[in-house]
């Protein structure tokens, strides 16, 4: 063999080598996405999560994948009221949500209620809660009678949030709206 056929050869090793290595550390990587968080990552959140809401507990803290916000943490309050935060990938605070009121109250809204030590910085908060309020009642105005059990902001290709609807005889039902608050599909809620 001559140099030249050594060095093809030897640069075509490498770069399966490092092409190997690549796909070995993006395969690793999928499951970095989703579960608990740990370490910095953990403390991080943590501190942007209670800086928002006030003195209090993370009683959970994992990595959001729908789309709307990089983590999802949530907090009990010194009062006992459990709040949930969500941050985006520079842990900064997208939305708060206090859902020990959400689904206790048997009005027709259930929108988060605003947290104790909220910092002036809330915009994004104050956002999040009018596009879930939104959601919500165009959610109820669809289904007509019932109240709001559960919301959810989607990554789905044809729906944004997910509103689950309880009507008065006990069935629940799922609307799914797009970007502009449009039902795009009730589905029932199999128990």
């Amino acid at each position: 063999m001559n140099k030249k056929n050594i060095l093809i050869a030897s640069a075509i090793g490498v770069v399966l080598v490092l092409g190997g290595a690549g796909i070995a550390l993006a395969v690793s990587d999928i499951g970095e996405n989703d579960g608990p968080l740990t370490g910095e990552t953990l403390d991080r959140a943590s501190n942007a999560a209670l800086a928002e809401v006030g003195p209090g507990t993370v009683t959970s803290a994992e990595r959001n994948d729908d789309g709307g916000s990089a983590y999802d943490l949530e907090v009990r309050l010194d009062d006992g009221t459990a709040v949930d935060v969500e941050l985006n990938d520079a842990f900064d605070v997208v939305w708060v949500g206090d859902y020990d009121n959400d689904n206790s109250s048997n009005n027709n809204s259930s929108a988060p209620s605003a947290t104790p030590n909220a910092t002036a910085d809330s915009s994004a908060a104050d956002q999040a809660a009018s596009e879930r309020a939104s959601a919500e009642a165009a959610a109820l105005a669809a289904i007509g009678t019932g109240r709001v059990t559960d919301f959810d902001r989607d990554d789905d290709w044809d729906h944004v949030y997910e509103v689950e609807v309880t009507l008065d005889n006990g069935s629940d039902r799922d609307v799914e709206l797009d970007a502009n608050f449009v039902v795009v599909r009730i589905d029932d809620v199999q128990q």
